[in-house]
C-alpha cells in the first residue's frame, strides 16, 4: 500500500538521488580499486627493490671483498656511500667479522630487520674450505621512495576515475531530465487536476514518437487503464455498495461472536457471560421461572501446567469444555469460561436439584475417560458449587453463593459437588451434593 507524504515534505528529485548513489558507489569503488591498486605496487616494489639490490649487492661484494681483505677502510666507506645514494635504498651497513668494525650511510627512520642481508666472502683467488666470512653486507628499502611511486601511480589513477564518474553523471542527470523527470511532472499534474467526472479526460506527454516504449509509456498507459476502470466501477457503484454493505454486516457479526467467545475452548468469554447472565436473570423473574448455575473447577490444574507445560493444559481445556457442552440441552444450556481452569454453566429452567445432578454427570464424564495428549494420558477431575436463584437476589449474589459452594467443595476433597442453599431468614448455608467418587457410590443433594 502506498503511503503519501505530507504536502510540506521537501521534495528531492529521482534523479538527483540517482547521481548520489553513483558518487557513492563511485567513491566507495574507488577506495577498494585504489588499496589493491596501492597493495599491488608496493609488492611489485619490493620485488623490484630485492631484484636490483641483488645485482648491485653482487656487483658490490668483489670489491667489498677485496677491500676488507686489504683492510681498505676508504674503499669499503666509498662502497657503501655507493649504494646508499641509490634513490630505492634507505639505509646500508656493512659490519666486519674480524674487527666488528661498522660501515654506515644513509638513515635509518625506524628499527626494522634489512631487506637483503648478504655475507662477504674472502677473495676467490685465497678461498679456503670452511673459512668464516670478512663481514656482512646490510640493505634496507626507502619506503619514502617506494610512497612517492605509489602516490603518483594512484594519483593518476584518481584522477582519470574521478574525471569519468563526473562524465556519467553529467550524461545520467541529462537523460533523467528528458526521459523521466519532464514526463513524471506532466503526468503528476494531470493527476492533480483529475476530479470527479472527468474521468474522460485525456493524459498527453508531450514524447516524441518512438520505435519501442519505456517505463513511462506503461505509466501513461496505466492511467488510461484506471480512468477506464473508474468509470465502469462507477457505473456498477449501487451493486457494489450492497455488496460491501452486506459483506460489513457479516465482518461485524463475526467480529461481535470473536469478541463473546473464548479463543481456546470456543465458550463464551467472560464478558459474554456478563451480558447473557444478565439478561437470563431478568427473563427468570419476569416470567417467574427457576434458574441455576454451576460453577466448575480443574482440580490441581495448576500441577498440569507446570509438570507437563501450558501446551498440554491447553489441550486438557479445551477437552474438558468440549466433554461438558456434549452433556448440556442445546440451544438452553450454555457453558462459559469464567477465568484460568474455571468454568460456569448456566442452566435456564432448571431447579438446584436438576443442575446437582448435571454437575454430578459433568463430574463422572471429565474423570471418567483419561485425556490424551500427544501419548500422555491425564486423569482429570473438577469440583462444583451449585446455586439457584432465588427471588429478587442480584447475579452478583447467587454467583457469589455458587463460588462459596465450590470452596466448600474443595475444602471437603475436590472432585464433588456441593449446594448452595438460602433460607427465608435470609442467611446462607451449603448442602453436600454427592460424596466423592472415592466412595462406594454418588448421592445426589438434596434441594
Amino acid at each position: 500500500m502506498l503511503q503519501l507524504l505530507p504536502p510540506s515534505s521537501r521534495f528531492r528529485s529521482i534523479a538527483t538521488q540517482l547521481i548520489a548513489r553513483i558518487v557513492l558507489l563511485a567513491l566507495l569503488s574507488m577506495c577498494v580499486f585504489v588499496g589493491a591498486l596501492a597493495w599491488w605496487e608496493y609488492r611489485a616494489g619490493q620485488q623490484n627493490f630485492r631484484r636490483d639490490m641483488q645485482q648491485h649487492a653482487d656487483a658490490s661484494l668483489l670489491l667489498l671483498s677485496s677491500a676488507m681483505w686489504d683492510i681498505d677502510p676508504a674503499m669499503v666507506r666509498n662502497q657503501v656511500s655507493w649504494l646508499a645514494k641509490l634513490p630505492q635504498v634507505g639505509f646500508v651497513r656493512v659490519r666486519a667479522t674480524t674487527t666488528g668494525e661498522l660501515f654506515e650511510g644513509g638513515q635509518l627512520a625506524q628499527p626494522r630487520p634489512p631487506a637483503i642481508a648478504i655475507n662477504i666472502p674472502a677473495p676467490r683467488q685465497i678461498q679456503t674450505a670452511g673459512e668464516i666470512p670478512l663481514g656482512t653486507l646490510e640493505i634496507w628499502e626507502s619506503r619514502s621512495y617506494y610512497l612517492e611511486l605509489m602516490r603518483n601511480s594512484i594519483l593518476g589513477v584518481v584522477l582519470g576515475y574521478v574525471l569519468f564518474t563526473t562524465l556519467v553523471c553529467m550524461v545520467v542527470a541529462m537523460v533523467m531530465r528528458r526521459q523521466l523527470r519532464d514526463p513524471l511532472r506532466d503526468i503528476a499534474h494531470f493527476a492533480r487536476g483529475l476530479k470527479p467526472g472527468g474521468q474522460s479526460q485525456t493524459l498527453v506527454l508531450g514524447r516524441p514518437r518512438r520505435a519501442y516504449i519505456d517505463e513511462i509509456d506503461l505509466v501513461a498507459r496505466g492511467f488510461v487503464q484506471l480512468q477506464n476502470n473508474l468509470q465502469s466501477h462507477i457505473a456498477d457503484l449501487d451493486q457494489l455498495v450492497a455488496e460491501r454493505t452486506a459483506q460489513l454486516e457479516q465482518m461485524v457479526d463475526e467480529v461481535k461472536r470473536l469478541s463473546m467467545t473464548d479463543a481456546l475452548t470456543s465458550c463464551y468469554n467472560r464478558r459474554a457471560l456478563d451480558e447473557r447472565l444478565q439478561s437470563e436473570v431478568e427473563r427468570c423473574r419476569r416470567y417467574g421461572r427457576p434458574l441455576s448455575v454451576v460453577f466448575m473447577d480443574l482440580d490441581h490444574f495448576k500441577r498440569v501446567n507446570d509438570e507437563h507445560g501450558h501446551a498440554t493444559g491447553d489441550v486438557v481445556l479445551r477437552e474438558v469444555a468440549l466433554r461438558c457442552q456434549r452433556e448440556l440441552r442445546t440451544q438452553v444450556d450454555w457453558l462459559a469460561r469464567y477465568g484460568g481452569e474455571e468454568f460456569l454453566a448456566v442452566l435456564p429452567e432448571s431447579q438446584a436439584a436438576e443442575a446437582s445432578q448435571l454437575a454430578s454427570r459433568l463430574g463422572r464424564v471429565i474423570r471418567g475417560r483419561p485425556i490424551d495428549v500427544d501419548g500422555l494420558h491425564l486423569t482429570v477431575t473438577a469440583s462444583f458449587g451449585v446455586a439457584q436463584l432465588q427471588g429478587e437476589e442480584s447475579m452478583e449474589s447467587m454467583l457469589e453463593r455458587a463460588d462459596a459452594a465450590l470452596y466448600e467443595a474443595k475444602a471437603a476433597g475436590r472432585d464433588c459437588v456441593r449446594v448452595s442453599e438460602i433460607h427465608a431468614r435470609g442467611h446462607k448455608k451449603s448442602a453436600a451434593a454427592m460424596e466423592r467418587p472415592s466412595a462406594l457410590g454418588s448421592q445426589e443433594s438434596q434441594p
